[in-house]
């Protein structure tokens, strides 16, 4: 693992390299999507994929803002912009992406649909976004003496954290591992409850995945759970009601007649 190198004279950091990398998958995967599914509807998609590239422009300003108020206690009530969340960045993103698609007043494809063709491409962008977490030592896990313990080198956050060579659980390779399997259930069988989908399936696994963690993720105050948690069970209830008002909705429609 590394966490920089030089190239041409360059200082290179694979965390970001992995991250702009996973950006464009995620974008890529949209945009093959939308135009196989809304075939004809080439201005239409053109502008969605606009909106949504301004979006993900404003989530790693966010990243960094949720990850510092969540640390304010932390840093002696200080407002220190620091490290970053992706949760923070995932809430800006849906909720500015949607409001910038009402600007088109002729839509034929609704906003619901639009979700579904994005959320296999979240998992799969931050797939590679947890590999450069890997690479660059950033949300590592607890000490563990299982078969799976890394231990970071010198220099490391891990390393830094702990005083020392210590094995850890590699939490970034466990939800990338989750975060390929989540990709592959939406993007064949997902189809359009893919998004509800998402923030049940990812809410699952980061929700466990965050009892294994160990690096500083701050904390809510009166809130015996990592702000990760308690993010992934609201979204976790938001994925379940979003299903359940369309199971109720389709129950509703009135028998087609012949």
């Amino acid at each position: 693992m590394k966490s920089s190198f030089s190239l041409a004279g360059i200082t290179l950091y694979p965390y970001m390299l992995l991250l702009l990398f996973g950006a464009c998958v995620c974008i890529g995967i949209f945009v093959g999507l939308t135009f196989y599914r809304h075939r004809g509807k080439g201005a239409e998609n053109g502008f969605a994929i606009g909106m949504l590239a301004i979006a993900m422009a404003a989530a790693w300003p966010a990243a960094m803002v949720f990850d510092s108020l969540f640390k304010i206690a932390e840093n002696g009530g200080k407002f220190i912009l620091k490290g970053a969340t992706f949760y923070g960045g995932l809430l800006c993103a849906l909720a500015i992406w949607p409001l910038l698609l009402l600007t088109w007043r002729k839509r034929t494809v609704t906003i619901y649909e639009r979700l579904a063709d994005i959320a296999p491409g979240i998992p799969a962008g931050h797939f590679f976004g947890r590999i450069g977490c890997f690479l660059g030592g950033c949300c590592f896990g607890a000490p563990t003496d299982g078969p799976f313990g890394v231990v970071f080198p010198e220099g490391s956050m891990p390393y830094e954290f702990y005083g020392g060579p210590t094995a850890v659980h590699p939490t970034q390779l466990y939800e990338a591992a989750a975060l390929l399997l989540i990709f592959v259930i939406l993007f064949f069988w997902g189809k359009k409850n893919a998004f509800p989908l998402y923030l049940i399936l990812y809410g699952l696994a980061r929700f466990g995945i965050e009892f294994l963690r160990a690096d500083d993720r701050g904390f809510i105050p009166g809130i015996p759970l990592s702000p990760a948690q308690f993010i992934s069970i609201v979204l976790i209830f938001l994925g379940e009601g979003i299903l359940l008002y369309r199971v109720i909705k389709a129950n509703r429609r009135p028998p087609k007649t012949a």
